[in-house]
């Protein structure tokens, strides 16, 4: 199902942007792009670009605090690059008769994304992310209570697009693995 909606998401998005960008004037010549500042109509002079959002989980029970992702960047005018930070926070909880498991996610670390140009609105990426993911077991029984942290080395990969519908507003989707979700949907601004 999750799935199902990401990708109409995506449809629904570059969609909309082929038609607001037919329906723009072409009777200027536009300036000759080269492939350092290909996707600045998207972010133009703006250097810093955040993502706040909710997804779906990896997390294997009854969702009790969906995935929540923060992501900020800043731009690279020179390049198509943009480096930055992310943190992203989920838990869920089982009960089973007596029994209550649940998990607590939590991932930190920076990022740095590549951008791509496909129309005016439309900023288009691919993203690698390195920090730190702590996960916490819990469980709970009759007799005794347990709960266990497991840290580890956070290695993340996301693809993603950004669509502004004004100059500082927009809208993103991105699917992949990324510290707490599989895919996110979200607010995107750009100052």
């Amino acid at each position: 199902m999750a799935k199902k909606v990401v990708l109409g998401m995506i449809i629904a998005a570059l969609a909309a942007g082929s038609v607001f960008a037919q329906t723009e004037e072409t009777t200027q010549e536009a300036p000759e792009k080269t492939w350092y500042n290909s996707y600045s109509e998207a972010v133009g002079q703006n250097k810093i670009l955040i993502n706040a959002g909710i997804g779906a989980g990896i997390l294997p029970y009854t969702v009790s605090l969906p995935a929540i992702s923060v992501s900020a960047e800043y731009v690279l005018q020179k390049l198509p690059l943009s480096i930055g930070g992310y943190f992203g926070i989920t838990a869920d909880e089982e009960k089973i008769g007596n029994y209550t498991y649940g998990d607590t996610m939590i991932g930190i670390g920076v990022r740095g994304s590549w951008h791509f140009n496909f129309m005016k609105a439309l900023d288009a990426y691919a993203s690698l992310s390195l920090g730190w993911l702590v996960w916490t077991f819990k469980t709970e029984t009759p007799a005794v209570t347990a709960e266990a942290d497991y840290s580890t080395v956070l290695f993340g990969f996301n693809l993603g697009a950004r669509y502004f519908f004004t100059k500082n507003i927009g809208a993103y989707v991105e699917v992949g693995y990324s510290a707490v979700s599989v895919a996110s949907v979200g607010l995107s601004l750009k100052f």
